[in-house]
């Protein structure tokens, strides 16, 4: 027996050595392979850029009926306005994604290709040019965490994983993790991004306070507030004031949904099946009945 105990000290210490070498939770989300994508829609009412240059603001917004300039960076649309953004993985290069990402508002249509490290989420455009971070997933973690949500410099925004809700989606009744990043409204938040860069932005500073809903899978954005996101600053535009936007297409698997709460949203209408089927029978048993008396 005593000869075994050198060999099971080795293996040990093997399989130690291999947990910090291997982490059993790797920062980049499983999710993230080559032809994923994920497209969510919200309705917009105005449109905020960085910069106070009419020039930079592309003349497709221009030609949009009933919108009005303000202050050569704020647009208003008299009627909202459909908005999407798209996002899809072309390529992978270790931690490093190449993330095809359209912007579609009204007849206004772009396209960056954009390099994200994935287990940071900060993104730059193809020239290297840094746009901050992408609020589209978060870390994984569970409801009483407390997770950075963006970090730039000595600048960090925390998110509390508040509750968990039951949201519909389009893959059935999820499980969703409300992130609660609020806190910094009373360190410091004073909104405003006239003349700021994206980066400064998502400072305590500029970085408007939200609570967004991730899938507790994935932990994918579900719906939530896309302002000052490194996705939406690739096309020069601070911020929206707009709807939630939602998720409203992808290709990835958000995981198993929740049975329990579709069973139990289901009753009203088994109920009502039920109680159609037994007054059926019930009729059907009476007219029979009728007809054996009167013979």
């Amino acid at each position: 027996m005593s000869s075994f105990k050198p060999l099971l000290f080795f293996l040990i210490l093997l399989s130690i050595s291999m947990i910090f070498v291997f982490p059993l939770h790797s920062s980049i989300p499983h999710w993230i392979e080559h032809g994923a994508y994920l497209e969510y829609e919200g309705n917009i009412h105005d449109i905020f850029f960085y910069f106070s240059n009419e020039s930079v603001i592309p003349e497709q917004f221009f030609n949009m009926a009933g919108v009005t300039i303000y202050g050569d960076y704020h647009l208003s649309f008299r009627e909202d306005v459909n908005g999407r953004i798209s996002l899809l993985v072309k390529d992978m290069d270790g931690s490093i994604g190449l993330f095809e990402v359209t912007l579609t508002i009204g007849s206004y249509s772009s396209t960056k290709n954009l390099l994200v490290d994935l287990s940071t989420r900060q993104v730059t455009l193809s020239d290297g040019t840094p746009l901050g971070q992408t609020t589209i997933w978060i870390q994984p973690c569970k409801t009483g965490d407390r997770i950075p949500f963006i970090e730039q410099g000595n600048s960090t925004i925390f998110g509390e994983a508040s509750e968990i809700f039951h949201m519909d989606t389009i893959q059935s009744i999820q499980d969703a993790i409300m992130l609660d990043a609020s806190e910094h409204q009373w360190k410091g938040y004073v909104g405003s991004y006239f003349n700021i860069s994206p980066i400064e932005t998502q400072t305590i500073k500029h970085f408007k306070p939200r609570g967004n809903f991730y899938d507790a899978d994935t932990f994918i954005m579900i719906e939530g507030i896309f302002d000052e996101d490194a996705f939406l600053s690739a096309f020069g535009i601070a911020s929206f004031l707009s709807e939630d936007f939602k998720l409203v297409s992808t290709n990835i698997d958000l995981g198993p949904p929740n049975l329990l709460v579709a069973l139990f949203r289901s009753i009203p209408y088994i109920i009502l099946v039920a109680a159609i089927l037994v007054a059926i029978v019930y009729f059907a048993f009476i007219k029979k009945k009728k007809g054996r008396k009167s013979r």
